[in-house]
C-alpha cells in the first residue's frame, strides 16, 4: 500500500525527532549525584569537568562551612523558592526552578548567569530565582543592595544585566548613574538600598547559604540538586532536563 504524502511526511518527521533525541542522549554527559545529610531531601551534583574544581568558588572557600540547621522544612523551601523579596524570571508553576546564589564580582557568575538566561529563553517554563549573596566585600554589598532596590521599581532584570555585564567595580556613583540611565527614581533607590526589607532579604539569603553549607559563589539549587562551583553548559542542561521529570523532594 502506497503511503500518502502526508503519511510519508509524518513518518519522516517522527524518525527525525527520534534521531535528535537519540543524538542528544548520546552526547549528554552522565551525571553523578551524592546524598546530602542536610538539608533533607536534597542531593549534590558531582562535577566532573576539569574546570569544575573549587577554584571558581569565590568568597567563603576557606571557612570550612558545614550545612546548618537554622532553616529547615517548609521554612527553608519557602525562603529558597518563594521569597517575595527575591527577584525571579519565569512562572510560579515552573516545571523546575533554578536558584542562583551569586556575587557581581565573581567572574564565573557572569558566565553562569548568561547560561541560565538562555535556558529560560529556550524553555520559559523554567524559573530562575536570583539570590543576591555578596561575599566579596563592600562593593559587592553595594551592588546587591542597589539591585534589590531596583527590583522595587520593576527594573531588576535590566539593572542586574548591566551589573553582570560591566567590568567596572561597583561604586555609589556607578549604581546611581545606572539608575538614572534606566529612568529610576534615584532618591527612592537610595532609600530602598538601606531599607530593613533589603537588609532582611540579604540576611535570608545568607541563612540559606549557611543551611546548605555553601563555600562561595557561584552556587545553585536546581530543583532538588545542589551545585557548587563551575558547571559546564552541557552538564547544566542535562541536569535541568533530569529535574523536569523528577520528584520535587521535600519542597
Amino acid at each position: 500500500m502506497r503511503l500518502s504524502h502526508r503519511h510519508l511526511y509524518l513518518t519522516l518527521t517522527a524518525f527525525a525527532l527520534l534521531a535528535v533525541i537519540l543524538l542528544w542522549r548520546a552526547r549528554a554527559p552522565e551525571l553523578e549525584f551524592l546524598s546530602r545529610p542536610s538539608p533533607a531531601g536534597f542531593r549534590e551534583l558531582v562535577l566532573t569537568s576539569k574546570s569544575s574544581s573549587l577554584d571558581p568558588l569565590l568568597g567563603l572557600a576557606d571557612t570550612g562551612a558545614k550545612p546548618g540547621t537554622t532553616l529547615a522544612g517548609k521554612n527553608l523551601c519557602d525562603n529558597l523558592f518563594h521569597d517575595p523579596a527575591a527577584p525571579a524570571l519565569g512562572p510560579d508553576n515552573a516545571v523546575v526552578s533554578i536558584v542562583e546564589f551569586f556575587d557581581y564580582r565573581c567572574p564565573y557568575c557572569k558566565r553562569l548567569t548568561e547560561m541560565l538566561h538562555q535556558i529560560h529563553m529556550d524553555d520559559p517554563r523554567v524559573r530562575i530565582v536570583y539570590k543576591e549573596w555578596p561575599v566579596l566585600g563592600e562593593r559587592s554589598i553595594l551592588a546587591a543592595r542597589a539591585a534589590l532596590a531596583a527590583a522595587g521599581q520593576g527594573q531588576y532584570q535590566a539593572f542586574h544585566a548591566s551589573l553582570m555585564g560591566s567590568r567596572f567595580l561597583p561604586s555609589v556613583g556607578y549604581v546611581e548613574g545606572l539608575a538614572t540611565d534606566l529612568g529610576l527614581d534615584v532618591s527612592q533607590l537610595q532609600a530602598d538600598m538601606h531599607s530593613t526589607r533589603t537588609t532582611a532579604a540579604l540576611q535570608r539569603t545568607s541563612d540559606l547559604a549557611k543551611a546548605f553549607g555553601f563555600r562561595g559563589t557561584p552556587s545553585l539549587v536546581v530543583g532538588r540538586t545542589v551545585v557548587q562551583g563551575a558547571i559546564s553548559e552541557a552538564e547544566l542542561k542535562s541536569l535541568v532536563e533530569i529535574e523536569k521529570g523528577s520528584d520535587p523532594g521535600s519542597c
